[in-house]
């Protein structure tokens, strides 16, 4: 497995990880008509837009890529030829008014393809980004994590991640769920 950054024609491929990850995670967490709804096609233009929007070193995509395996269906390589995206993480800085930009940085996405889950995939990517938004220079990263995921919960508390004590609603529109902030110190 290797971390590379993302380029627009991941697009597709990070659309499909987003939704299958979603619809396997969140099962029993979110209305599971609007898990069926989702579509990684109807998501390509907003994932290319997002990619497009990259300003290296502190916003960008990152994506983890494993061409030794059976890549998941539809993200077996992107259009040019490139191994196949199992997982992607998107970063910049934080987008709370209460927070200092230029300190605390944010790691907004972070999914992996539920084929790939517990094979050590999720913990390579996370160092990555931990890297990444050190190299930024940055001093803290923040999350926010469905209250309800204890899965992603108990994975970013083992990479030493706490709960800051922050919580907030989440409204979807059709639905509204509880978010919880979690924070490393990068130093």
């Amino acid at each position: 497995m290797e971390v590379r950054p993302a380029t627009s024609a991941d697009a597709l491929a990070i659309a499909t990880v987003h939704v299958r990850s979603w619809q396997a995670a969140y099962r029993g967490l979110l209305p599971q008509s609007y898990l069926d709804a989702l579509d990684p096609d109807r998501s390509v233009g907003r994932w290319q837009t997002i990619l497009e929007a990259t300003r290296w070193p502190s916003t960008g995509t990152l994506v983890l890529v494993d061409g030794d395996s059976d890549p998941p269906a539809r993200s077996d390589t992107n259009d040019d030829g490139q191994p196949g995206v199992i997982g992607f993480a998107g970063m910049s800085a934080t987008r709370e008014d209460d927070e200092d930009p230029l300190i605390v940085g944010e790691l907004q996405t972070f999914y992996l393809h539920p084929d790939v889950w517990r094979r050590g995939g999720g913990s390579t990517l996370l160092q990555a980004v931990q890297g990444q938004l050190t190299r930024a220079g940055f001093q803290i990263a923040t999350a926010w994590v469905l209250e309800t995921n204890a899965r992603a919960r108990t994975f970013y508390e083992h990479h030493q991640w706490h709960f800051d004590g922050t919580s907030k609603p989440h409204d979807w529109g059709t639905f509204t769920v509880t978010d919880v902030h979690y924070r490393l110190s990068l130093v």
